[in-house]
């Protein structure tokens, strides 16, 4: 049976994987890149492409915390090329397929099914709650010209206050939310997500992981802010990395929670270039995202490519 899921998941990895490499070129193909060609600009563009080639590194580590926390299987060498590997199938419809492709792989390394259900759906979770957090206090902490005329800027340390405690409660019903959509997103009955006291997770796992998520978003934010820098003509004013870090995180949960668009497709270039007007020139605006999603494809590819060598030595070693 393991060999069995194992197959199954790595013919999906190739065909999802074929789908992947057309969707990158149709993605890339066609457009004016020569003002990124600049030696600032493409410096940038590249630290940007490696922060958020490196940011798989915080998911998989959070991957094996909530798996070891589970009593499984979770050494970080054989769970790093799967989520590697399986990262580029959020570029079909549905951001469904990656899910998929890992709770197959992870199944064939002997998770039981139970906890490889419920560690995609703690990550689902606490990966959104870390996401709004973020983009919350940054909307407040560093909000964008549109929101600086409204009168609930002046209200931003009970916002805060308010948004923290919120997401605080959110971590700790975080086990129950967890199990709930597991059952909801794939529709198992009762039985599959059996005995779940032994599977809710202890708030310093929590708690780690979430920093883990967070992380991501964090690293990203910056390398969008050296890009946004160096695309920026002398006398713009740029921005702190804490404003690019908040734009990424909700132009990244709006994105991931838009039914059918692969990997966020137009809804994370949207509510980007919203937080970014009447701050930086249009111009750049357009570059900027453009820039982002270059960045994150390439470094999907990236993860795919060495995840995809990885795995196959470890299959034949």
């Amino acid at each position: 049976m393991k060999r069995i899921l194992k197959g199954l998941g790595l013919l999906l990895a190739l065909v999802a994987g074929g789908y992947f490499v057309v969707y990158a070129h149709r993605a890339l193909a066609g457009k004016d890149l020569s003002a990124l060609l600049d030696s600032r600009v493409l410096v940038a563009t590249v630290c940007l492409t490696l922060l958020y080639t490196l940011s798989i590194l915080t998911t998989a580590l959070a991957w094996a915390r909530l798996l070891r926390a589970m009593h499984q299987p979770a050494g970080l060498a054989r769970l790093l090329p799967i989520l590697a590997t399986t990262q580029f199938g959020k570029y079909l419809p549905g951001n469904v397929a990656q899910h998929i492709g890992r709770i197959a792989l992870a199944r064939g390394m002997g998770v039981q099914m139970s906890p490889a259900l419920l560690s995609v759906a703690y990550e689902l979770l606490l990966a959104l709650v870390a996401s709004a957090h973020i983009g919350a206090l940054t909307l407040l902490w560093a909000p964008p010209a549109a929101l600086l005329q409204l009168q609930i800027t002046q209200y931003r340390v009970p916002l805060l206050i308010v948004v923290t405690v919120g997401a605080l409660a959110a971590l700790l019903l975080a086990p129950r939310i967890a199990i709930w959509v597991t059952r909801l997103r794939n529709a198992a009955p009762k039985e599959v997500i059996a005995a779940p006291t032994r599977l809710h997770l202890d708030p310093a796992t929590i708690g780690s992981c979430y920093a883990l998520y967070a992380s991501s978003f964090v690293m990203i934010g910056y390398g969008l802010w050296l890009v946004a820098g160096s695309l920026t003509p002398a006398g713009v004013l740029v921005p702190g990395p804490v404003f690019f870090i908040g734009a990424f995180a909700s132009s990244w949960i709006l994105g991931f929670v838009a039914p059918g668009a692969p990997a966020g497709l137009g809804i994370r270039e949207a509510m980007l270039s919203a937080w970014l007007s009447g701050v930086l020139p249009p111009v750049e605006v357009v570059l900027l995202v453009v820039a982002l999603r270059i960045a994150t494809t390439l470094g999907d590819l990236i993860n795919f490519i060495w995840g995809s060598v990885v795995m196959f030595r470890q299959r034949n070693g």
